[in-house]
């Protein structure tokens, strides 16, 4: 993969549960969701690590029968339990499952939130059966011109005194791991997806954004308010190229033995 820009993991953001349920209703025009449930056609026995909004969970478990995830957040585990998917309790970095439990492991945008990044990579690959003929892994990141991440890098991240956000690096670590698991193939596609702001007046789409952007990691920040006055600002420039949406690019890391 390209030159990685950091030197190592930021360690997690925070992700708070009104902030997600702000984010997940504005999200729309979800690309990869579609390219996961092609690449999952040949597999049998899926596990989904962090089930997030749950479309991609049930998209693949209604496709395959079945589908398991790991949800360590209680609340949003108990949005995800539906019939056909298994919600179970852990985390990536301690996975309750033995060695080659599942022939396919899908990792959507969790990898900026674990706590260890190499420990949890490694867990991944470990519950992969590595005989299946349609065995890989399937992770799931922000693309180089993710415009959210542009602006939280560029408005909020600064005010929080933190490192920036690099999702490219989070996916090259994953590859040079997979890489000493026995996972040789690797393939990248681009997904698209949107957050989208109706609302018909420009202040009130600022506002509404801003509010989006910061409370996504930043809710409970003492800073919050410094942030959402820094993010407008940007916004109002975003919106004179890009009038009701905030993009949300994705890479797909296809990771095969």
């Amino acid at each position: 993969m390209t030159d990685l820009l950091s030197s190592g993991y930021r360690g997690p953001h925070a992700l708070s549960n009104r902030g997600w349920l702000d984010f997940v209703a504005r999200l729309e025009r979800r690309e990869e969701i579609a390219l996961v449930r092609s690449l999952t056609s040949g597999n049998s026995r899926a596990l989904d690590v962090g089930g997030g909004t749950g479309e991609l969970t049930r998209a693949v478990a209604v496709q395959l029968g079945g589908c398991t995830a790991v949800e360590p957040d209680a609340d949003r585990a108990t949005r995800l339990r539906e019939t056909g998917i298994e919600i179970l309790p852990g985390s990536a970095e301690e996975l309750p499952f033995d060695d080659g439990t599942f022939d396919v492991v899908l990792a959507n945008w969790i990898l900026p939130y674990v706590t260890d990044l190499e420990r949890s990579v490694r867990e991944i690959g470990r519950v992969v059966d590595l005989s299946h003929p349609e065995a890989k892994v399937v992770f799931i990141g922000g693309a180089p011109d993710n415009e959210l991440v542009a602006l939280l890098n560029e408005t909020c991240v600064p005010i929080a005194g933190e490192p920036p956000d690099d999702q490219g690096y989070l996916l090259a670590v994953a590859e040079e791991v997979l890489g000493q698991q026995g996972f040789s193939r690797f393939d990248l596609y681009r997904t698209e997806a949107a957050l989208h702001f109706p609302e018909a007046g420009l202040d009130e789409r600022v506002r509404a954004a801003a509010r989006t952007l910061v409370n996504f990691w930043y809710e409970d920040h003492p800073a919050a308010q410094k942030m959402l006055t820094a993010v407008e600002p940007a916004l109002r420039r975003h919106f004179s190229r890009r009038p009701h949406a905030v993009g949300d690019q994705g890479v797909v890391l296809v990771a095969r033995p």
